[in-house]
């Protein structure tokens, strides 16, 4: 993670000595080859341009059989709103998060999952997460509902 205090704030919660913390990008990481089981991401994609760069990345730091899981917000999610409809194309969106500007990347469908496919992976899994029915009490909830706002992906680097 870039921050400081995830890392801590993992620690705290986790310090047991097989796990090693890092502060340190995504991009930047080292990824040594043929050495996970497992590689999970948890909404961060979304903050990169280049996807295919990574998947490259994971795919070689992933022993044979071994999967990837991630959740990135979902293409329909991160458009964002227009007026009026034109063609859905990739690049850089700014939104408000906890009051707050944040720079985020959106990437289409097609670039999401096939530049797993480009990369050698094969999909065992897709799903378009939705958050429980129960939280359509909260304000504005209801109006997220009517779309996907998770996109959960598991792919695997053939045996």
């Amino acid at each position: 993670d870039l921050s400081e205090k995830m890392i801590a704030e993992a620690w705290a919660r986790n310090a047991d000595p097989r796990i090693r913390y890092e502060v340190c990008g995504i991009a930047e990481y080292s990824y040594p080859a043929g050495y996970y089981d497992l590689v999970v991401s948890n909404l961060a994609l979304h903050y990169l341009a280049d996807l295919d760069d990574i998947y490259r990345k994971v795919f070689s730091t992933l022993r044979p059989g071994g999967v990837v899981l991630f959740n990135i917000e979902h293409p329909v999610f991160t458009a964002g709103v227009r007026e009026d409809w034109v063609r859905d194309y990739p690049g850089e969106r700014t939104t408000l998060f906890l009051g707050q500007e944040v720079k985020k990347q959106h990437h289409t469908l097609t670039q999401i999952l096939m530049g797993l496919i480009r990369c050698g992976f094969v999909l065992e899994a897709v799903e378009e997460a939705m958050p429980d029915p129960s939280m359509l009490d909260l304000p504005g909830m209801a109006d997220e509902m009517r779309r996907p706002m998770m996109l959960l992906v598991k792919a695997r680097k053939p045996v």
